[in-house]
């Protein structure tokens, strides 16, 4: 019985998994983003293109190698410790428990990621705002007779740019999809390391550890505006996005209460028996 819950239930995390990343898939291979109009006079459109700093792909290796080799790392510490899960059995193969622990951590943060992903892109092609290198790409022309065009709102025009692809990717500036994974990872990573990473070391290496990756999160969001991908109200919302997907997927689906809050920085027994209080001499 117990095999069959544990193979149903790596059955059933796979077939979630695969239900949020389809409608990604398909976003991105169908989806047509919304056309929308521009201000001649809006300046903050008309950057010139610039390559990017971060690709998607490297943000993307990079984020799940981290991440991968985080969790491995701190279960195998956990376990080595004795503070991991017992072991497990699949098919009559034994499973370690730190093995579990790291499929289940690292499960729930795949999900997370197709969410946030998810999420993005929808705003992306409902909003469709245009990017600070629209005008460099499109080179748009106006339809001078068009009565839409009449309160200087230009909505009917024509891109003189070839690259049609590139035009595409121009309208889908909000929010930045970048920022968004690039701070829902730094997050999700923070919060596992301050639940599990726990040793009696120095009290700032852990937050140093942290803050690090916090830092890389917000460089990845300061790229996009300087390679004038996106504008800073883009990042925030970016940001904005991966910080509540984190934190719900963190706290209501890998639900970390049941490891226990962090320890003191006081361990010990004789800590806590030099801070009981001394009797009162009698006078």
């Amino acid at each position: 019985m117990a095999l069959d819950r544990l193979f149903r239930n790596i059955v059933l995390d796979i077939l979630t998994l695969g239900c949020a990343g389809l409608p990604l898939l398909l976003l991105l291979l169908l989806g047509e983003p919304y056309r929308r109009g521009y201000f001649e006079d809006d300046e903050s459109i008309r950057l010139p293109l610039k390559p990017e700093t971060i690709s998607e792909g490297a943000l993307a290796a990079a984020g799940f190698s981290i991440v991968i080799v985080a969790i491995v790392a701190i279960e195998l510490f956990r376990d080595k410790q004795g503070k991991g899960i017992g072991d497990k059995y699949l098919s009559g193969s034994l499973v370690p428990g730190w093995v579990w622990e790291s499929y289940r951590a690292i499960g729930v943060y795949t999900f997370g990621a197709a969410c946030q992903q998810l999420s993005a892109n929808m705003g992306k092609y409902v909003v469709g705002r245009l990017r600070p290198y629209f005008y460099d790409v499109c080179r748009p022309l106006p339809n001078l007779t068009s009565p839409l065009n009449e309160l200087g709102y230009i909505v009917d025009y024509t891109c003189q740019g070839t690259d049609a692809n590139l035009i595409m990717i121009a309208r889908l500036s909000f929010p930045s999809a970048h920022s968004s994974y690039a701070m829902y990872t730094a997050l999700y990573l923070i919060f596992y390391i301050q639940v599990k990473a726990k040793w009696r070391g120095s009290k700032l290496l852990r937050h140093g550890v942290q803050f690090a990756i916090f830092m890389s999160a917000w460089y990845v969001g300061m790229s996009r505006v300087v390679d004038h991908k996106h504008h800073w109200s883009d990042v925030a919302a970016g940001f904005l996005n991966g910080t509540i997907t984190a934190v719900l997927t963190f706290v209501y689906i890998l639900k970390p209460k049941k490891y226990g809050l962090p320890p003191s920085w006081r361990e010990t027994g004789q800590d806590v028996q030099n801070e009981l209080p001394r009797p009162a001499m009698a006078r």
